[in-house]
């Protein structure tokens, strides 16, 4: 596991959401909101991103109880809810990013690293939920790797 990390601004983000609870619910959440992007003609296409976006820290709270949004960015707001699916946004700001090549396995690993960094460079987190975004699908990838941006937003 080798992150790149950078500090960024990032542009204000609009996405899809589903909610789930429970590491155990991301996956079909992810099934929920690609159904729905395929009726609305967004998904397959070219670079779509897919991002988790964590409502609650597994430090804190039980992994079956952590709120995750599997989340899609569009390139216009989501005007109501769809069923399931829902507006959410993630304001623009400044994150630490910290991207690399991962596996599942990794990703705990990932987030202590970049939180370590935070502290380390004496950045402080801003009240905006850290999310991932994902460049690469690892159920495509002889390893189970796939390409990842771990984002933190701070001050």
């Amino acid at each position: 596991m080798n992150l790149k990390i950078k500090v960024t601004e990032l542009q204000e983000m609009n996405l899809a959401a589903v909610m789930s609870l429970g590491i155990a619910n991301v996956e079909p959440s992810y099934s929920i909101l690609i159904d729905w992007a395929k009726t609305k003609r967004l998904f397959p296409k070219e670079n779509v991103k897919m991002l988790s976006v964590y409502h609650d820290s597994f430090k804190v709270t039980p992994p079956d109880k952590v709120r995750i949004h599997a989340c899609m960015l569009l390139d216009e707001p989501l005007k109501k809810q769809e069923g399931e699916v829902f507006p959410e946004t993630i304001e623009a700001g400044k994150f630490i990013i910290g991207s690399g090549e991962v596996t599942l396995h990794d990703f705990e690993q990932c987030w202590v690293s970049l939180f370590l960094w935070m502290k380390e460079n004496n950045y402080a987190v801003r009240k905006v939920f850290p999310f991932e975004i994902y460049h690469t699908n690892f159920k495509e990838h002889p390893e189970g790797k796939m390409l990842v941006d771990f984002c933190i937003p701070i001050h």
